[in-house]
């Protein structure tokens, strides 16, 4: 018996090495080939599938669901979300290879390469894992595997943005005969690819192939709701709505569901009234499910939608606005509420300046990568520009009006305007405060359970919480008198003290009193000032209010093209400001508005533009339609003339510069070129004139050309000379001429950001004729940055200027007090103005000023 033991003991140990010795990767017989089958598929192979899986379960979490277009087939992945699962391509890589390369014989081979090629899809490495498909297809035997590879290949172009190597993918692959699996993965690729062109019909007609062959774990809800949704879109909501009763039926995820109900109502036909009066009762009865509580902004936001398709304006605005203010935490849904608020108040109720308020909230809200962002900034900007023009017409409009009023009168109409913003803030408070004790209701409500229209002492639930919060608070006290106070014995006998018992509130209430005093005492005199009691303050918001206009007539023509209010705009403008510098151009307007409605007054603006102003570019325009184009041909002949009075300038022949210079400015059209020939002419005066002229003559033309392309240039060059000057003071110093009897100047410096130069030439003019200096010039210089000074020249002598000086001090024509500036008044010699121009050094100045000129002594 034991030798027979020991013989099937041999054999045995024979027969499991030849099995061994059989299953060796190289050999293909039937026992070789189970065996690696086996273990490929329940280990390598399994563990590569498994890290698949749960990449894309982290893609599924990641999906951006913005129900309100249309959901994409795929999501996508950019570099920090493929950053986020990279341990687990690189271990599905490594699975699937080792599978691979031990495994040689076994029919997963295929299959691991196509899970290696779709990890590197996966991880954005879109090279490679073309390279891969493409490897499958070229060696794979099994039909079904060169197949998938292809289609996944599909997707991988597309993702790449190489949409013709897609197409040609989709072609070649229509010609096989494909499995369900592969076909299912076909038309979903190729909807894919379709969605990404924006080509919504090819995409609509693949899904639609794709669904019956979709299975629950394939996310069939999700592509029933995708169908719905671009059949909504492209008008048919029949078919839409039949989709998303196959959504509905495949038992979605609750959010799904709800947006599903959601649409759904959206595309119900509505034959009759009491169809329309279904759909709202669905979207009410969404509203009040409590499940619904985090989609109250959406359910409002499409109440809305549904009732502008009803054309019932009204209440769509006051959805819309519910909408934003039940969106606490879904900026994205908060913004689109705010821009269809500003969609209908623009485009269809022409409310701008509500508009321009909702589009700026909208901006605010809405996330960087919305649609149409860009576009949406575009917009708020022209709106914020429209709403500045007419505050500003308004603001002035109701200044100058002010500055009629007598003084009791306009005390009085003071006092009412601030007490009624007084009261209206208020009012606002009191509402803001009503709403966060409501808010706070509601959430003690949610969480408790009560309800808010309940009877307080009806409902134990609320009984209770009170108690609890009573007794949290105040701890377990007594229903008596002054339960409050822990001391009743010291109320009591506080109580007996013959005293007022509001006595101790008398002195703050009395602080309060002259507190409000006082801040309106401080409003009344903010008001005060702005309003424009002089002449030359009234001509300051003239000129506003002109410019406005101006402003105001250009966004209506180009910006809003509301070419009836344009008109308007204009006309009011010429007519309140006959002969300004915007007339030209707005009878032209206003010639060209009216000539497009093909009406006959175009003839009464053409013919004051062609009497008033026959040298203009828009009589030119008028005269010749073609004025501008033929004007590119005065551009070249100026450019040869710029060229020739380079070559001169480079070679310092200054005047033959000058005279080439002189020619091109004087006798031809300006055009955008004629700039580059006036900045040459002050790089003459530069190089032959003094620097004081120089700087000023380039500020002159920064001032004059801000849109020149050679204006940054102009402005290199000023900056230059300045730290020139600057550098050359320092090194110096400053000191003064004291030899005094020479001709002077007169002298007003102010502050830049004052904007007060034409304000002060204009003045200073109207001093100098009252006063019989009719011979004195004025002329304007830009200190630095922070000062800019208006000159009276030429006094004879010390004399002549100081009599002009205190003349000047006494009238105050500037009315210094009223302006937002700080002021230095002083005379100066010619050879003194030279070197205070260069060093800008106004205190030196003024001490030598004061020693030499106020000083009787001297």
């Amino acid at each position: 018996m034991l030798h027979i033991r020991h013989f099937i003991y041999f054999l045995t140990c024979i027969v499991i090495a030849s099995l061994l010795n059989g299953c060796s990767a190289e050999r293909k017989n039937i026992f070789s080939k189970a065996y690696h089958n086996t273990t490929a598929r329940y280990n390598a192979y399994y563990y590569a599938k498994k890290r698949l899986n749960e990449i894309g379960s982290i893609l599924k979490e990641n999906y951006d669901n913005d129900y309100n277009k249309i959901l994409d087939i795929y999501p996508k992945i950019d570099s920090a979300l493929a950053n986020s699962y990279q341990e687990k391509i690189d271990d599905c890589i490594k699975k699937a290879s080792i599978a691979i390369q031990r495994h040689k014989n076994s029919k997963w081979v295929d299959d691991c390469y196509i899970f290696i090629g779709r990890a590197r899809q996966l991880s954005l490495d879109y090279v490679n894992a073309i390279e891969t498909y493409k490897y499958v297809n070229t060696k794979s035997e099994d039909d079904n595997a060169r197949h998938e590879a292809l289609i996944r290949l599909i997707r991988t172009f597309v993702d790449s943005k190489e949409f013709e190597n897609a197409v040609a993918v989709e072609d070649y692959i229509k010609k096989e005969t494909l499995n369900k699996k592969n076909s299912k993965l076909l038309y979903l690729n190729k909807a894919y690819h379709s969605q990404v062109l924006g080509d919504y019909d090819k995409m609509v007609e693949n899904l639609v192939l794709a669904a019956p062959l979709l299975k629950r774990k394939d996310g069939k809800g999700r592509i029933y709701f995708i169908i719905g949704q671009t059949y909504q879109s492209l008008g048919f909501d029949a078919e839409a709505f039949n989709y998303y009763k196959k959504c509905l039926a495949s038992n979605p995820v609750y959010e799904l569901d709800f947006y599903t109900r959601l649409n759904m109502a959206q595309v119900t036909e509505l034959g009759k009234s009491s169809d329309v009066k279904a759909a709202r009762k669905l979207l009410r009865s969404l509203l009040k499910d409590s499940k619904n509580k985090e989609f109250k902004d959406k359910i409002y936001f499409e109440m809305a939608e549904f009732e502008l398709k009803q054309h019932n304006v009204e209440k769509a605005l006051e959805y819309f606005k519910s909408s934003v203010a039940s969106s606490t935490g879904n900026p994205r849904q908060k913004g689109q509420s705010y821009l269809r608020l500003g969609e209908v108040y623009y485009d269809s109720l022409s409310k701008y300046e509500l508009a321009q308020a909702y589009y700026d909230s909208a901006v605010q809200s809405l996330p960087s990568d919305f649609e149409n962002i860009e576009s949406i900034k575009v917009r708020q900007k022209v709106l914020g520009d429209f709403v500045a023009q007419i505050n500003t017409i308004q603001l002035q409009d109701s200044l100058l009006n002010l500055a009629e009023l007598d003084t009791a009168t306009l005390s009085a109409k003071l006092n009412a305007i601030i007490d009624e913003a007084a009261a209206k803030q208020e009012l606002a408070k009191a509402k803001a405060e009503k709403k966060a004790r409501r808010a706070q209701f509601n959430s003690m409500s949610e969480s408790s359970g009560i309800t808010y229209n309940s009877w307080y002492f009806g409902n134990p639930s609320a009984v209770a919480l009170g108690q609890s919060e009573f007794t949290r608070v105040w701890g377990d006290r007594k229903l008596e008198d002054n339960w409050r106070r822990s001391n009743k014995t010291r109320v009591q006998n506080v109580a007996i003290v013959d005293e007022p018992q509001n006595q101790p509130l008398d002195e703050p209430v009395s602080e309060n009193i002259e507190q409000v005093q006082n801040t309106k005492a401080s409003q009344f005199n903010d008001m005060y000032s702005q309003i424009p009691f002089e002449e030359v303050d009234k001509s300051v918001a003239l000129n506003k209010i002109k410019e406005a206009y101006y402003k105001l007539g250009n966004i209506y023509k180009f910006d809003l093209v509301e070419e009836q209010n344009a008109a308007e705009t204009f006309t009011k403008l010429i007519t309140r400001f006959p002969g300004s510098e915007y007339e030209a151009e707005a009878l032209y307007q206003l010639y060209l508005i009216y000539k497009n409605k093909e009406d006959d007054k175009y003839k009464e603006y053409e013919s004051a533009l062609l009497q008033s102003y026959p040298n203009s570019i828009y009589a030119k325009l008028i005269a010749n339609p073609n004025y501008k184009e033929e004007s590119t041909a005065s551009n070249e002949l100026l450019k040869k003339i710029y060229e020739r009075a380079y070559k001169q300038y480079s070679l310092e022949n200054y005047d033959s510069a000058l005279i080439l210079l002189d020619d091109g400015i004087n006798n031809y059209d300006e055009t955008v070129f004629t700039s580059r020939l006036k900045l040459l002419k002050i790089l003459i005066t530069g190089k032959t004139e003094d620097i004081n002229l120089y700087q000023y003559q380039l500020s002159v033309f920064i001032e004059k050309n801000p849109d020149s392309e050679v204006t940054p240039y102009a402005n290199e060059l000023l900056d230059a000379s300045r730290s020139f000057l600057e550098r050359k003071r320092k090194r110096l110093g400053t000191e003064f001429v004291k030899y005094l009897q020479q001709s002077h100047y007169f002298v007003l410096i102010y502050e830049v950001n004052a904007k007060l130069t034409d304000l002060i030439s204009g003045t200073l003019e109207e001093f100098n004729g009252k006063n019989n200096y009719t011979d004195l010039k004025t002329s304007n210089l830009i200190l630095n940055d922070q000062f800019a000074m208006t000159l009276i020249s030429d006094f004879e002598g010390k004399p002549e200027a100081l009599k002009y000086y205190k003349q000047f001090i006494k009238a105050d024509p500037v009315v210094e007090s009223k302006r937002n500036s700080k002021f230095y008044k002083f005379v100066i010699t010619k050879d003194n103005f030279n070197i205070f121009y260069q060093s800008r050094d106004i205190d030196a100045y003024i001490k030598f000023f004061d020693k030499n000129y106020l000083n009787e002594n001297n």
